[in-house]
């Protein structure tokens, strides 16, 4: 299991590639706060990647967690987040689990707390060295990341380079 936050699933789901997430962990969860942003609010500006995840909600692999955590918005503020980040965060910290942030601010306040941060891009690598696809698949998926989401120069070259150098 592992929790997420709005940006990977956004970003998986713009470039079809949602699969991984359950393929790599079976269960996502997210906090209310993660599917109001990117469910709901997504769906009233038509967004097609809310109605996506919106339908793996109802397959039941992507749960949808409803508990409060006192302070977030203290939390949020003080690390300089955002509010579904840090709901999320707190929600990985409850349930000692990973959790799925692409937020560089965020990654470094979850792990701060100790807590194992993914990305969109540490997905395609983990899904190529475990073998749920190919070194192609995740050179084009990483195209498509591209194109969605902001990468620097440095990030993109890194990932690529961590890529083709993988053993398949």
């Amino acid at each position: 299991m592992i929790v997420s936050n709005s940006g990977p699933l956004i970003h998986l789901a713009k470039i079809d590639r949602l699969d991984l997430l359950e393929e790599l962990f079976e269960e996502v969860t997210i906090p209310l706060e993660v599917k109001l942003e990117v469910v709901d609010r997504g769906k009233d500006e038509g967004f097609a990647d809310a109605f996506l995840i919106e339908t793996e909600i109802e397959d039941g692999w992507i749960a949808v967690n409803r508990e409060n955590y006192k302070k977030v918005k203290e939390i949020a503020e003080s690390a300089g987040i955002d509010i579904g980040e840090a709901s999320a965060i707190m929600l990985a910290k409850n349930k000692k689990c990973p959790v799925l942030i692409d937020d560089l601010a965020a990654r470094r306040f979850a792990a701060g707390l100790g807590l194992s941060a993914v990305g969109s891009i540490g997905i395609l690598i983990k899904s190529q060295r475990t073998h749920k696809i190919s070194r192609t698949e995740a050179l084009d998926a990483l195209d498509k990341l591209g194109r969605v989401m902001w990468l620097s120069i440095d990030v993109y070259e890194d990932a690529r380079r961590v890529i083709e150098e993988m053993r398949c």
